[in-house]
């Protein structure tokens, strides 16, 4: 136990007795620091094999790319058995280092090997075979090679019991002959045959711009209103989902021009629409009967915008649920907004562009 004391620090054995005596023998502690000396002396002996090794490998780069040179598999040999007794960083990293190496001198002979080369030794092969014949010089003079010895090597390959074989291709082939089809000319009868229709300029019925004439309706309606209208009890259609849609999508054009504004009212206040624009907004009071409502304004000018006008957005979402639920609670029963009749057919002899 380490016990500290101002400054200092003191070892404290917790077990040793009131006499000064340790709990444990000395021969453990002797033992183990032999052991720590004999692994220390172990990893320095790994160190200098491997340091060895790689000096070893640098030295003899030009040996070791030889592509008839085994020297760099023996190399990685050795090092994959030195790396079995591998327990500690610094030995990791010199084993890493002549991998390196290696891998490097590896690519080099890669480089260097060329089709063939090292394969076939024209002259090595020669020297044997005119030692297998027998040759041997005697004095001065050189004895005549013997190619039965020759033959006789020969024999156990060329002796052999033919085997079947087979054709690589058919027997026979038979020639396809090639049908050379002439294409008949198609010849129109000129009574079957219609000309084009001439278009003129009353044949052209003229496409409104629905978008534009839809938007239009809208704020004709919105101007004939004497006081403020419900957004709800305008746009929504009871008949036709699509068309209650529809009507919002028109009325975002008149909203984002600045020709309409949609404000929140309290529709028990008794001052409702008697407030100046320029009124500190203020906090709907518990209960109050909001309703968002509609009605006509001037569109805001440059210099409104620079005074620090900003144009709000807003994301309207309906579905069919919501919009039979309005209907009921508002009782809409007829649409301000007249219904728009589809073009199911387009009429007959008419173009349009």
């Amino acid at each position: 136990m380490r016990q500290r004391d101002g400054n200092n620090e003191m070892d404290v054995d917790l077990n040793q007795d009131p006499e000064g005596e340790t709990g444990q023998p000395e021969s453990t502690t002797a033992e183990g620091l032999e052991e720590d000396d004999q692994k220390k002396n172990e990893m320095r002996k790994i160190r200098q094999q491997y340091r060895k090794l790689i000096t070893d490998t640098e030295e003899n780069r030009k040996e070791l790319i030889d592509p008839t040179n085994d020297g760099l598999l023996a190399n990685v040999d050795q090092a994959n058995k030195l790396y079995q007794n591998v327990s500690g960083t610094h030995e990791a990293t010199l084993d890493a280092k002549l991998l390196v190496i290696s891998a490097d001198l590896g690519l080099q002979k890669a480089r260097h090997l060329r089709m063939g080369q090292g394969g076939f030794d024209e002259t090595e092969y020669i020297s044997k075979l005119i030692s297998k014949m027998g040759s041997h010089d005697v004095g001065n003079e050189q004895q005549s090679l013997n190619w039965s010895n020759i033959g006789r090597i020969a024999t156990k390959w060329t002796r052999k019991v033919p085997t079947m074989d087979f054709m690589l291709g058919p027997m026979s082939v038979e020639h396809k002959s090639r049908f050379v089809t002439q294409r008949q000319r198609i010849v129109r009868d000129p009574k079957a045959m219609r000309k084009p229709q001439e278009l003129r300029e009353e044949d052209i019925a003229r496409q409104e711009n629905e978008t534009t004439k839809n938007v239009m309706q809208i704020a004709d309606i919105l101007e004939e209103c004497t006081d403020k209208v419900n957004l709800f009890e305008l746009v929504i259609n009871p008949e036709s989902f699509g068309q209650t849609i529809e009507n919002i999508f028109y009325l975002s054009f008149l909203v984002r021009d600045g020709k309409v504004s949609i404000t929140e009212e309290d529709m028990d206040d008794p001052n409702r629409g008697q407030h100046d624009d320029d009124d500190v907004e203020r906090e709907p009071r518990e209960g109050a009967n909001i309703q968002p409502m509609v009605e006509l304004t001037e569109p805001p000018t440059a210099e409104d915008y620079q005074s620090g006008l900003l144009k709000k957005q807003m994301v309207m979402e309906l579905d069919m649920t919501t919009w039979r639920h309005l209907i009921e609670v508002y009782d809409i029963r007829k649409t301000m907004i007249p219904t728009r009749q589809t073009k199911d057919n387009v009429e007959k002899g008419k173009w349009y562009g």
